[in-house]
């Protein structure tokens, strides 16, 4: 059995806490950008569906054989 020592413990107790702080600023972090991004993101995903039907024109489009 392994005896953990209170100086152990309490570097454990630290570590833990960093971990939880980081892991914390890394998700609203994420949420953060996830927010400041999403007007520009959705403003480009509606332009590119009002240019599909052009687009699909020019795909299907078939041209007189010379």
């Amino acid at each position: 059995m392994t005896v953990v020592t209170p100086r152990v413990a309490r570097s454990r107790k630290a570590v833990r806490a960093l971990l939880t702080a980081a892991t914390w600023l890394v998700l609203a972090a994420a949420a953060l950008g996830a927010v400041h991004g999403a007007p520009g993101l959705l403003d480009a995903v509606f332009r590119l569906a009002e240019d599909v039907p052009a687009r699909w024109e020019e795909l299907t489009a078939t041209d007189p054989v010379p």
